[in-house]
């Protein structure tokens, strides 16, 4: 087993970032009983005092153990949202269809998770399954934390090619399929009927390129005071209604490139992209859409939502993830006026892009043939049974289940699940993903942070630096 490098343990630990499927979604927040009065009677209490020094408290993961044995099956991710309540589930379904199984699941936060993991594999101590993301896979396998999948593709009765082609070819190296994916999730429009309706138009007659859409969103953005960002008086500070918004640009940002024709890096990962004329094109086309048309919100540092504007019929449409399925079911006054649809196409001839990501299972390296077992057991289990994880708003990763009364009934997972298999594509494969993420989101945010910012500047400078990542021995 390789010993982890100090630069890839840094990495590890960066990789928090890019994990969290749900953007920057608030998380539920479970009130529970009230806080008991304070006794009138009582002497108020001293003011509490904070110790600048005391350490941060570490999150605590969420530990299940189903049947009992002196050596339990171990499983680690991150599912620890509204999807980890769905997961539990699905664990305690298994434990109920083999009541021979005894195994324990800890449900841990994505940054500590990408800490223990690697710490774990390097002493020898690792769990026997982990789920994290598919764009994840090279830097793991170039680092030596995983094995290859090949024999479970051997042996379990579920093939490659019942999976996603595009998603397999992300999570494979050196001939080699290191996962087994287990959903499909990844960027929707969210389309707000009323908000469209109410301007006169028609919800199913979207725009069906990027020159439509700039006349269409004109139509559809407001001012407080009722007037368009094409009529004199409008006040672009104070909008009232979005045509479109600003969301997480690390799903937002490579669909519009690849819209464009343009992208990060070609298609072999040995040079940057971001410098091309698409490229170029697709950015100034947001920076337009913000700073010049004025129909989507300025931009916006980390991971903006717009789950609270959409809500308010702020907001005509709403790019987001698949697991805004959740949000919907929680509002269903707002479930009522949305039609989940294929994202809409900025680009100029109408080319349709999208961005797709997947949970992957991963067996760790340094896991025993018994450990290895029970692994393949329930991640069989689990992808066979995904239509119960559909109730999550995530695709099943396995094609035939997507194609299940049950699943198809769920709008937004039957459409996400067309969407990537026409034309969703995976994010840079490449062992430095996570630094050439950060290099084009930084330059990115540069090209966007004000509306006199020289795109062709930015981009350039992104593109050097992505160079310099791909050139690197």
């Amino acid at each position: 087993m390789r010993k982890l490098s100090s630069v890839f343990a840094l990495l590890v630990v960066a990789a928090m970032l890019l994990s969290a499927c749900a953007g920057a979604a608030p998380a539920a927040t479970d009130t529970g009983a009230a806080a008991p009065a304070a006794d009138a009677g009582a002497a108020a209490p001293a003011e509490a005092t904070v110790d600048a020094n005391a350490p941060t408290p570490e999150p605590t993961p969420v530990v299940n153990a189903f049947g009992q044995c002196d050596d339990p099956m171990r499983l680690w991710h991150g599912l620890t949202g509204s999807d980890g309540a769905v997961f539990a589930e699905m664990l305690q379904q298994y434990a109920t269809a083999n009541p021979e199984a005894c195994f324990e699941s800890q449900g841990i936060p994505w940054d500590l998770f990408f800490q223990k993991y690697p710490t774990a594999v390097a002493a020898g101590t690792p769990p026997d399954l982990v789920i994290f993301h598919a764009g994840e896979v090279q830097q793991m396998a170039a680092e030596g934390l995983m094995e290859s999948m090949e024999p479970f593709y051997e042996t379990s009765g579920l093939t490659k090619d019942q999976f996603n082609e595009v998603l397999i070819n992300a999570i494979s190296t050196d001939g080699q399929t290191m996962a087994v994916p287990f959903d499909n999730h990844g960027w929707l429009a969210w389309v707000n009927t009323k908000v469209i309706s109410d301007a006169g138009l028609d919800p199913a007659n979207l725009p069906k390129n990027g020159t439509e859409f700039i006349e269409w969103a004109q139509k559809i953005t407001t001012d407080v005071n009722g007037k368009h960002p094409n009529e004199e008086g409008f006040d672009k500070d104070n909008v009232q209604v979005w045509a479109t918004y600003w969301t997480w640009p690390r799903f937002t940002v490579p669909s519009i490139l690849w819209q464009f024709g343009g992208g990060v890096v070609n298609e072999d990962v040995t040079k940057a992209t971001l410098d091309s004329p698409e490229s170029i094109a697709a950015i100034q086309y947001v920076q337009d859409l913000m700073c010049k048309y004025y129909v989507m919100n300025p931009y916006q540092t980390g991971t903006p939502y717009g789950g609270e504007p959409y809500q308010n019929n702020q907001i005509a449409i709403w790019w987001e993830g698949t697991w805004t399925g959740g949000y919907m079911r929680d509002r269903p006054e707002v479930a009522a006026v949305t039609e989940p649809m294929f994202l809409n196409s900025y680009a100029p001839d109408g080319k349709q892009s999208v961005k797709f990501d997947s949970h992957i299972f991963s067996v760790p390296t340094g896991v025993d043939d018994t450990g290895r077992e029970q692994a393949y057991a329930m991640v069989k289990y689990l992808v066979e049974n995904g239509a119960y994880w559909a109730g999550s708003g995530q695709v099943p990763a396995l094609k035939s289940v997507q194609a299940l009364p049950e699943v198809q009934e769920i709008k937004s997972v039957a459409t996400a699940a067309d969407q990537f298999n026409q034309f969703g594509r995976t994010d840079t494969s490449s062992p430095r993903f996570i630094e050439i993420q950060t290099a084009w989101e930084t330059a990115v945010g540069n090209a966007l942070a004000t509306c006199d910012a020289d795109v062709t500047q930015a981009l350039t400078e992104g593109n050097t630096a992505v160079q310099a990542i791909l050139d690197r021995p």
